[in-house]
Parts: C-alpha cells; sequence; structure tokens
C-alpha cells in the first residue's frame, strides 16, 4: 500500500504500538472500545469468511488517542489485475470522531482508494458500540465477494470503454457539477488525464483512465472519499451502460450539442 495517505500528522505505527495507546475510564454514557479489541474483531470475523489480510498499515495521531488504518484484503476465490479489495478504519479516544469502517478499492495504477456501495459502519462509543460491530462484521463480511464483485465489473467494464478528450472534458464536468470533485480539482484532474502513464491499454483513452484521473484528484484523507467516488462510479456507470443491481440498464447519456445563435 506504498504512497496511501492515511491521515495528516499522524505517525506511522505497528500494530502493537498502536495497542499500547491508554484507553480512558468508561462512564455511564461512555464505553471506549480499545484499538485492539477493534482490530482484533476485525480480524476474527475476516478469518471467519476466509479472507486474508495482504498488507495493512496503521498510524496514530495525539499519541495514540486517534487510530488510522488500512488492509489490503485477499477474498477467497477471487483475482484482478489492477486493484484490490480494501478495508479502512478508525477509532478514537477522544471522542474526536465515532469507531468507522469503510470498504472498497485500492487502484494500484495510482494507489488510490475509491469506495462503492453502502458497506460503511459508523458508531459513537456507547454501551452497544462492540454489539453494533459484531452485527457488521458478520452480516457484511459474508457479502463482500459479492459487493465487490459487481465493483469489479464495473472496473472492467471501464477498461474497455474508450472515450474522446471530448467526452473525458464533458464527463469531467459533470463530475463537478455532483459535487464528487471541487472546482480547485479539476485543473489537477484534467492534468492526470492528460499525463497519467499508459502502462496497458486499458489506461488509453478509457473510462477506467478517466476514473484513475478523477480518484488521483481526490488522494487524501481516505474519510472525504466514500461519498466522492460514488457519485464518480454513478456518473461513469451510466456512461459504460453499467446495469445496477437489479439488472436495470440505465438510459445513457445522450450527446448534447450546443447551436449558436
Amino acid at each position: 500500500m506504498k504512497g496511501l495517505i492515511l491521515h495528516y500528522g499522524s505517525q506511522l505505527l505497528t500494530k502493537e504500538e498502536v495497542f499500547k495507546a491508554p484507553v480512558p475510564q468508561q462512564t455511564a454514557s461512555y464505553m471506549p472500545l480499545s484499538h485492539e479489541s477493534f482490530i482484533s474483531r476485525i480480524e476474527k470475523q475476516l478469518a471467519i469468511e476466509s479472507v486474508k489480510v495482504e498488507e495493512q498499515q496503521f498510524a496514530a495521531a495525539r499519541d495514540g488517542q486517534r487510530l488510522f488504518g488500512l488492509m489490503q484484503l485477499r477474498l477467497p476465490g477471487f483475482t484482478a489485475e489492477g486493484y484490490s479489495c480494501v478495508m479502512g478504519l478508525r477509532n478514537s479516544y477522544d471522542k474526536s470522531f465515532p469507531t468507522e469502517i469503510c470498504v472498497g478499492a485500492q487502484v494500484l495504477v495510482c494507489d488510490n482508494l475509491s469506495f462503492c456501495g453502502d458497506m460503511s459502519f459508523s458508531r459513537k462509543h456507547t454501551p452497544n458500540l462492540m454489539k453494533d460491530l459484531s452485527w457488521f462484521l458478520t452480516e457484511s463480511m459474508a457479502q463482500l465477494p459479492a459487493r465487490f464483485a459487481r465493483q469489479s465489473r464495473s472496473f472492467q467494464a471501464y477498461q474497455k470503454r474508450e472515450i474522446s478528450d471530448r467526452q473525458a472534458h464533458d464527463i469531467i464536468i459533470r463530475i463537478y457539477d455532483s459535487g464528487a470533485v471541487n472546482i480547485t480539482d479539476v485543473p489537477r484532474l484534467l492534468k492526470f488525464w492528460r499525463t497519467l502513464p499508459t502502462p496497458d491499454a486499458a489506461m488509453h483513452k478509457t473510462a477506467w483512465r478517466l476514473f484513475n484521473a478523477a480518484t488521483e484528484a481526490l488522494k487524501g484523507n481516505i474519510w472525504m472519499l466514500p461519498e466522492r467516488t460514488r457519485k464518480i462510479h454513478r456518473i461513469l456507470d451510466v456512461e459504460c451502460e453499467i446495469s445496477d443491481e437489479d439488472g436495470q440498464v440505465p438510459i445513457k447519456r445522450r450527446e448534447e450539442s450546443a447551436i449558436l445563435v
């Protein structure tokens, strides 16, 4: 996972170093989940579902009060080139944010992250936190291979869909209009579209190249990415005429032409 930014100001640590941070005292309404219990519960459920952690990276801030992590996962019976399944997680002892998990893809061309679908978890440190976390992990990890397979089909469609510079510029404007990128991100997105390396045919002026350019422009704190990358997926899925979960093929957006009078 070289090149991924977990969080600005954080320090990369081993899992054992992360566990050393002192856990605050609980109260009637505040029951902190220790970093060790959080990570161990995730690892236990992944092992039950035969999902292997190929690589993991942890970082902490504020003397261990804030934990950030990424796990690169290998799903049973699933192989893909150019991307892999990744889980992001974070936890805090200083109440700066809740316990959170998000699942998506690491796009290996540029070490970017993409989050698609509704596999996310966010809970405050209350007495029901561990119960809710266990339920989420039990339900979602069993569905992970099927959900990631759907995202993989989108990636494969992007790789096959050739687009011109003119089409790319139109899609970039739609990405901006959707709120997936800010106006200051547009020049960077255009630059990446024009200058990204082309290691294989899938990167030569395809929707896959544009997707990589868009996620490259958004690279940074992973907790800003889920909603933004979902919007990018929705736009490119329509462009590539990818069916939704119900098998319905969206109406492809017609090319619009402006007539100057």
